[in-house]
């Protein structure tokens, strides 16, 4: 194909298509093609949920406790395998649940298909299912319908398509057969096309087909999520690294204690293998993802709070080392509500306060101006609620109709109050309305006043000026030359700053007949006033951009916008926006990845790009080392959502395909509740060193017990189901606490690097097998100590290493902070004091049959809580001492 379709007149698209637009295609000729092309569906590979289920267990540590089970069950440890296959099962169905919900983004694309559509074949307007629809195929679409397949407009008669669902723009488009556009046209301006998926609103239009199913716009997305690999998060990255390691470890040393074993003939060859499995048990720490998904949820749970949705529990540890976020502007930075924030007459600025659609706020004038414009508001009131309306509904306020002429009513209600708007309308009722078009570029409406007859003429100023003859200032004046100039200057001035230009004209007639032509009724004007209208910024986010960029994260400001809305709104924000610092999609699109490379760093605001822009500017942030979160409502932002660090899907105007295919979403839509997610992020991350920290000590502390007995020629001080039992049960509960720690002091002054890894470092490593040896040696202490039975020296050393890890559970508050100088924590005391009610069931109940205990005597347990106080005193002073870790 020499151009693309939406850069061809409409019979050169029917000519590269070989199609008669009177006729059609014929039915062997729509079956052949079907034949060529395959049926409208798109069709993406989907992995399979039991290849998921299977996947999960692949990992390293999993397989070695699965070895360990069937190994364990064949010599007739039915306990100990049945204990160890249950923690495997629930570990491998939770990862199970996050990634089968990931393949849904799909799901919800392929959700997005028409079963029936009207097309002409063999010269009748023929009802096919959508499936059957074939490149060349004459499609009719009218109000309600929905588009089937990508298509070349034709013939268009007020054609309106709602396109959100593929662009995310809420505005509907206006469609025209006969534009001509540039092959460069982004999607969201091809308004002689219409797209699979989108909706139309309005009127009616032929279209020849020329992109069926994975051909069309829609389709590519699809398969781009779908072939977008979605990178693990931080916590995976580290937990993975962290397995294979520690694996490796645990069969070496395994191996060597049952060679050792077998070689001295201390043990025989089965008891030589269940101290082996004891030791893996041991070393793996079971608990720890259990309870990382816990914290991440428990943090998702208080996000949700906070209006922000986390769609992968991952993600929510992984906003805390964010270090960029790309924005977009309306909607996010912006209310997505358009405001009229200055009103400009002849000798006359006012500025109006308040933002978006809530009629709160004045309109302030320049001072010791006596003149009286409450006419003005009165005929905006009357002339723009013929077609708008202001409504609430539970807490926010709407505009029914035109954002812009909503905009305006919303002004006469803040400068008359709702009784004024009321009685305006009533004061001016309506005879006839002369409607919008693209043409004449303003609107018309006809007031029946007394025996006169007021007309009232809003839209393009520049336009309105031409068919006016007077201008309104301190009375009706004369427009001259030079007042219209003046005139004009303010409109370039206005639009120069990103303010939508919005002009209010008006006339009084003495007769009128509804058979008067427009162009009787639109001439010899007053001109009255300039509105300049802008989506202006949330009020909170200047103080959540300052957050932000002492928290080390840069914003960047993501538009579709005209270059000079989006500078203005930057301004509006404290973003800095020059020459240097922002860069429009033309641009963007005349650069290779190494020029964009070089200047990525500097830009700020990016204007008039589409989403497709996004999943570049995605991979250039990227490749230069940055974590990026990225903001997203429409089908075709889902593959930059993907791609993203974090994707961020919008709540309100978010389409079901960019929500499956982001990792948190906004309810509200608001910039301020993503640096509130980063916060909280930043939390959790801080809150799951805690029991990462305490349950990798503990896990030592247990390793070091069954191998150093080991050296010590000893029996085996701890059995297999102990060690299950300490790491999943009894060690959970505190684990859990921990991770909801308050947070500490200047968390959002604090570089994001310090929030990228280092949940497991050397230097803590080495931490880990000092405290692990220093609890291994309490616990072998009290082994060799009670010594009467086995089954007293193994109960004892259970408690004495349940005890020891409470003393750690104390220890793990904070990194570095003594305990005074961090705050109470209302769930630690009742985790442990449950943890120590389970331990004591497990010795003085019937279950202790199952767990091989027996009843202890007073003096080991004051053993161990002296153990336990001594762990948590050495660590304190090694924070007051200043050793950090």
């Amino acid at each position: 194909m020499s151009k693309p379709w939406h850069s061809m007149k409409p019979e050169e698209a029917l000519a590269q298509l070989n199609v008669n637009p009177e006729t059609g295609l014929s039915s062997e000729e729509a079956s052949r093609r079907l034949t060529q092309y395959g049926p409208n569906e798109i069709i993406v590979k989907k992995k399979h949920p039991v290849f998921l289920l299977l996947h999960q267990f692949s990992n390293f540590l999993i397989i070695i406790l699965l070895i360990a089970t069937v190994i364990s069950a064949a010599l007739g440890e039915i306990v100990d395998a049945a204990a160890i296959i249950t923690i495997v099962i629930i570990m491998g169905v939770m990862g199970f649940i996050q990634e089968y919900k990931a393949e849904k983004a799909v799901e919800a694309l392929k959700s997005m298909a028409v079963p029936y559509c009207t097309v002409l074949r063999n010269g009748v307007l023929t009802e096919i299912p959508a499936s059957q629809l074939v490149p060349g195929d004459i499609l009719i679409v009218k109000e309600g319908d929905k588009v089937p397949a990508d298509a070349r407009i034709i013939e268009s008669a007020d054609l309106l398509v709602d396109e959100s669902p593929l662009t995310g723009e809420s505005t509907p488009v206006e469609k025209d057969s006969e534009s001509l556009l540039p092959p460069e046209t982004p999607v969201s301006d091809r308004r002689n096309m219409v797209f699979r998926g989108t909706y139309v609103v309005g009127g009616k239009g032929r279209a020849v087909v020329v992109s069926t199913g994975s051909s069309t716009e829609i389709g590519r997305i699809a398969k781009a999520i779908a072939e977008a690999k979605e990178e693990k998060t931080l916590l995976e990255q580290e937990l993975d690294s962290f397995g294979k390691k520690i694996g490796l470890i645990i069969l070496g040393i395994a191996a060597v204690v049952f060679v050792t074993s077998l070689i001295e003939g201390y043990l025989g060859v089965v008891e030589a293998f269940m101290v082996s499995v004891a030791l893996a048990v041991a070393a793996i720490p079971e608990g720890l993802p259990a309870i990382a998904t816990a914290l991440l949820a428990i943090g998702a749970y208080r996000m949700a709070k906070k209006k922000a949705l986390v769609r992968r529990l991952g993600a929510v540890e992984t906003l805390g080392a964010v270090d960029v976020i790309c924005s977009d502007k309306t909607g996010t930075i912006t209310k997505g509500e358009m405001t009229v924030k200055i009103v400009k007459m002849i000798g006359k600025h006012c500025t109006v306060e308040g933002a978006g659609y809530e009629p709160l706020g004045r309109v302030v004038c320049n001072p010791g101006d006596p003149r009286d414009d409450s006419f003005l508001y009165e005929i905006l009131a009357a002339h723009t609620s013929v077609d708008v309306a202001l409504t609430r509904d539970s807490s926010s306020w709407r505009v029914k109709g035109s954002p812009t002429e909503g905009a305006a009513l919303v002004l006469s209600y803040k400068a008359l109050g709702e009784e004024g708007v009321r009685k305006a309308v009533e004061k001016y009722p309506l005879v006839k309305t002369y409607p919008f078009d693209r043409f004449r570029k303003r609107k018309t409406t006809v007031h029946q006043v007394g025996g006169k007859y007021l007309v009232v003429s809003t839209g393009a100023p520049e336009l309105l000026l031409d068919v006016s003859t007077k201008v309104r200032g301190s009375g009706e004046e004369e427009l001259t030359r030079e007042v219209k100039e003046a005139l004009s200057a303010e409109i370039e001035k206005l639009a120069s700053q990103g303010y939508r230009t919005f002009g209010v004209a008006y006339k009084w007639m003495d007769s009128f007949s509804e058979d008067y032509d427009v162009s009787q009724v639109e001439t010899s004007l007053v001109f009255y006033a300039i509105l300049g209208i802008i989506d202006p910024p949330r009020e909170e986010v200047v103080e959540a951009l300052k957050t932000a960029s002492k928290a080390g994260i840069k914003t960047i400001m993501v538009t579709g916008d005209h270059k000079l809305t989006a500078i203005a709104v930057a301004r509006m924000i404290g973003l800095e926006a020059s020459e240097e610092t922002v860069l429009e999609g033309r641009e963007l699109d005349r650069m290779s990845d190494e020029e964009l490379a070089r200047v990525v760093d500097k830009i700020n605001v990016y204007a008039r790009v589409t989403p497709e822009h996004k999943a570049r500017i995605v991979k250039a942030l990227k490749a230069k080392g940055y974590k990026v979160a990225m903001t997203g409502d429409g089908v075709n932002d889902a593959p930059a959502l993907k791609l993203a660090d974090v994707g961020v899907a919008m709540g309100i105007r978010g389409t079901d395909v960019a929500k499956e295919a982001s990792q948190l979403i906004l309810l509200d839509d608001n910039y301020s509740t993503i640096v509130e997610a980063v916060k909280e992020g930043r939390v959790i991350f801080d809150n799951l060193k805690k029991p990462i920290n305490y349950l990798l000590t503990a896990n030592m502390g247990e390793v070091g017990t069954v191998f150093g007995a080991e050296l010590l020629y000893l029996p085996p001080p701890l059995r297999p189901i102990h060690l299950l039992w300490v790491n999943v049960v009894t060690d959970a509960l505190p684990a859990v606490a921990l991770g909801l720690e308050p947070a500490e002091p200047g968390i959002m002054e604090k570089p994001p690097s310090e929030y990228r890894g280092g949940l497991i470092t050397k230097r803590k490593i080495l931490y880990y097998v000092l405290f692990g040896a220093l609890i291994s040696g309490f616990t072998i202490l009290a082994y060799t100590m009670n010594s009467q039975t086995l089954l007293m020296a193994q109960t004892a050393a259970f408690t004495t290493i349940v005890l020891s890890e409470f003393g750690r559970a104390l220890a793990s508050r904070s990194e570095n902070k003594p305990v005074w100088r961090i705050r109470f924590n209302k769930w630690l005391i009742p985790a442990l004091a449950t943890s120590l009610m389970l331990h004591v069931v497990t010795i003085y109940t019937p279950l202790n049959q199952v767990f091989y205990t027996t009843p202890l005597p007073l003096s080991m347990w004051v053993y161990g809580l002296a153990a336990s106080l001594l762990i948590w005193l050495i660590d304190e002073a090694r924070k007051v001492i200043g050793v950090r870790i």
